[in-house]
């Protein structure tokens, strides 16, 4: 009888995120980790701008997350979502960002000018995504991240509190706080516009 040697199995997608990491740790693949950042980097991008406010800052400090990402790749133990892990990358480089320029971030007409221009770039971002984005940038560091992971990335609670390092009562109460201040913000700026549109009558 002859035997026949089985072939070994390997994944059908190969370039699933895991084996992707995998590449990147064990030959030192460079297309690998590009195919890691492409993934990612308009998420990160995303929520580092709604913390800075500046699209060359936030472009920047996503740079940074990702060189921060490959550098530190085989301390990251699979085990939770990758992500999630770079998420938590960028926030602490924004938080040293802000202690070297020694500030918090505040609302800037820039960001302003910014959220315009995107909005006309991009047919698809509604008037009141941009309302919201600007309301969004009234609140603290704190609060715009415990958010933005919550309700624009899917994270649970327990999920935020475990990628921002904070207790989980600290990001209820970010959550809870930054959504009444936006309430309030909001509907200042709805009763500003209906004023001003009784005026024009």
């Amino acid at each position: 009888m002859i035997l026949h040697r089985q072939k070994q199995s390997y994944p059908t997608n190969v370039n699933t995120e895991r084996s992707l990491i995998l590449r990147t740790l064990t030959h030192h693949d460079n297309d690998a980790f590009s195919s890691l950042v492409k993934k990612h980097q308009s998420k990160i991008r995303a929520f580092l701008f709604r913390l800075c406010k500046q699209y060359d800052v936030a472009d920047d400090l996503a740079q940074e997350t990702f060189i921060t990402a490959f550098r530190k790749l085989d301390t990251y133990k699979g085990t939770g979502d990758f992500c999630g892990w770079l998420f938590r990358i960028a926030y602490n480089n924004f938080l040293l960002h802000c202690r070297s320029v020694n500030r918090r971030t505040e609302v800037t007409a820039d960001f302003i000018k910014q959220s315009e221009v995107l909005a006309e770039r991009y047919e698809s971002i509604s008037s009141e995504q941009i309302d919201l984005e600007q309301a969004m940038s009234q609140l603290n560091s704190d609060e715009i991240a415990s958010i933005s992971l919550c309700h624009s990335f899917g994270y649970s609670h327990q999920e935020v509190s475990n990628i921002l390092k904070m207790p989980l009562g600290t990001v209820k109460s970010n959550i809870n706080r930054g959504k009444t201040k936006l309430r309030k913000i909001l509907n200042s700026e709805a009763q500003q516009i209906s004023l001003e549109s009784a005026r024009d009558r």
